[in-house]
């Protein structure tokens, strides 16, 4: 049986090479190719693309995973910027959330990671709170420290009757990390919140009708494959995608 194709979106940054001080790359974690690889995909990095030809891109894929990156414009939810958004790009916006619809409508499965998760819950009509940190909270500011951030985890709990729950192993409480500023406001219609952290934050999403093959997580599971989070990535292939 020929292995799923996993289309990844990437994330457009300038960084240094022996070219530039600022050179423009698309750029991904090895860890979501990794991940998909060993759970049977064949990842196949996204540039940005325009909103119109989204659909002919998809078309050739089997399954969608959106990954981390910068915040999403708060106009794409009808919200003033109050300041705290880093790294918001119109083109990053444009193809993500055209992505996001088109794979809906074609039945694309989809998995939404921290910024992923982000852009399902707007592309289907959902809002953001553009800060969620406090010092001495369940989501602490974002440090500058590579190891600390690396580090940090928080508790989620979850709905037993979700896809969420189903890639786990059925539990109801799991601890991930906390490599997020932004999250969740109101959920987006037709879907639903299934999990949260402590402080209530919604932490992951899913569409009412089970029959539409999405699922969002706000933390970052490729980062912490060896405490369990690989089972994300696994479901997805299995289940999602039906490898």
């Amino acid at each position: 049986m020929a292995k799923p194709r996993i289309a990844i979106t990437t994330w457009r940054r300038q960084m240094p090479t022996f070219l530039s001080d600022r050179t423009d790359l698309y750029t991904l974690a090895v860890e979501y190719a990794e991940s998909i690889s060993d759970a049977g995909g064949l990842p196949v990095l996204l540039p940005q693309h325009r909103a119109e030809d989204a659909r002919a891109v998809l078309r050739g894929m089997d399954g969608l995973v959106l990954v981390g990156g910068g915040d999403v414009d708060p106009a794409r939810y009808g919200a003033s910027d109050s300041g705290m958004n880093r790294g918001v790009s119109a083109a990053a916006d444009e193809s993500d959330i055209a992505f996001v619809l088109e794979a809906v409508d074609l039945g694309t499965p989809v998995f939404g990671i921290c910024r992923g998760c982000q852009v399902v819950n707007v592309a289907m009509g959902g809002t953001l709170y553009q800060d969620v940190t406090s010092p001495d909270g369940v989501h602490r500011p974002i440090s500058s420290d590579p190891t600390e951030i690396a580090n940090l985890r928080h508790v989620i709990r979850m709905t037993v009757d979700s896809r969420l729950a189903a890639a786990y192993g059925d539990p109801t409480e799991r601890l991930v990390n906390s490599v997020h500023h932004q999250g969740i406001d109101a959920v987006a219609p037709g879907f639903r919140a299934v999990a949260w952290a402590e402080d209530g934050l919604v932490e992951a999403i899913e569409p009412e009708d089970p029959s539409t093959p999405v699922l969002a997580v706000q933390w970052h599971p490729e980062k912490i494959v060896g405490e369990g989070d690989q089972a994300l990535f696994d479901y997805f292939i299995t289940e999602m995608v039906g490898a």
